[in-house]
């Protein structure tokens, strides 16, 4: 627990992920366009901690090598069984968590980035009925220990 703790607060001071820096300059400029195209429609809290879960699934696709802007939906699904079987989120961060991504594909879409949403299909957890941010848009609404669990 006190390791995911830490390997986040690492993440939150990044400005952006650590192998983004090393791939071509151009990629790396329109990735930090399109990021700030879809962050600039949230506002304080929201958009933090929207920030916060776009950060990590950058850093995600940095680590992997994964153009985000090339992204297919097997790899998000990937995504999604790290963020269930590696680091072992509950379904509704996992869920949260995917929101984000999927907002963020749709924001590339409307702005000619992407020719389609390689998220439109992708299965996402169930989140179970007790789940405190059920009903609840994410990210708008969560908990600090749950940004970064």
């Amino acid at each position: 627990m006190l390791t995911r703790q830490v390997h986040c607060r690492e993440m939150m001071r990044l400005s952006e992920p650590t192998s983004l820096s090393s791939t071509s300059d151009a990629l790396a400029s329109r990735v930090r366009l399109a990021a700030a195209a879809y962050l600039g429609r949230f506002k304080g809290s929201s958009r933090e901690h929207t920030e916060s879960d776009l950060r990590c699934y950058l850093t995600w696709c940095a680590e992997r090598g994964i153009d985000p802007l090339a992204v297919r939906r097997a790899d998000l699904e990937l995504y999604i069984r790290w963020m269930q079987e590696l680091r072992r989120f509950r379904p509704s961060t996992v869920s949260r968590r995917f929101s984000v991504v999927a907002g963020f594909c749709r924001t590339c879409v409307l702005d000619g980035v992407l020719e389609h949403s390689p998220a439109e299909h992708v299965r996402r957890p169930s989140v179970p009925p007790e789940s405190p941010t059920l009903g609840f848009t994410p990210p708008a609404v969560r908990g600090h220990a749950d940004r970064c669990a």
